[in-house]
């Protein structure tokens, strides 16, 4: 997997560095493009592991719903750190900062319930 994705961003990083002297907007685009197929290679292999990921989740005996908000928190960081990225490429680095901080704070907020679960459980252990 990670051969084919290094032989996939080297080919367009050369791509887009010879683009880039031509035309900055179509070597932009290579690398957007080189991106987003990375993302759907690397998001191909996960969906395939995920079922193994929430047999083995099963087994804990957790709630369910704890393996769904980590996968949510997962793809807010992919797609923030994606964006994030384009945007620092392109030179807008306050932007990109402030899609990073969009990011955590989504994440934190879709965290709050684990929050509360530990808490409980910690209070439910002083307690006795």
């Amino acid at each position: 997997m990670v051969f084919k994705i290094a032989v996939i961003a080297a080919v367009c990083c050369i791509a887009a560095l010879s683009f880039k002297k031509i035309n900055e907007s179509i070597s932009v685009l290579i690398v957007i493009s080189a991106g987003v197929i990375i993302t759907a290679f690397i998001l191909s292999h996960f969906i395939s592991a995920a079922d193994d990921i929430s047999r083995l989740f099963s087994f804990t005996g957790l709630n369910a719903s704890y393996l769904k908000i980590m996968f949510k928190c997962l793809g807010i960081s992919l797609v923030a750190g994606f964006a994030a990225d384009i945007c620092e490429d392109a030179s807008y680095h306050a932007l990109s900062s402030q899609i990073i901080l969009a990011g955590k704070v989504s994440v934190l907020l879709l965290s709050l319930p684990l929050f509360e679960a530990v808490l409980k459980m910690c209070i439910g252990m002083i307690k006795g």
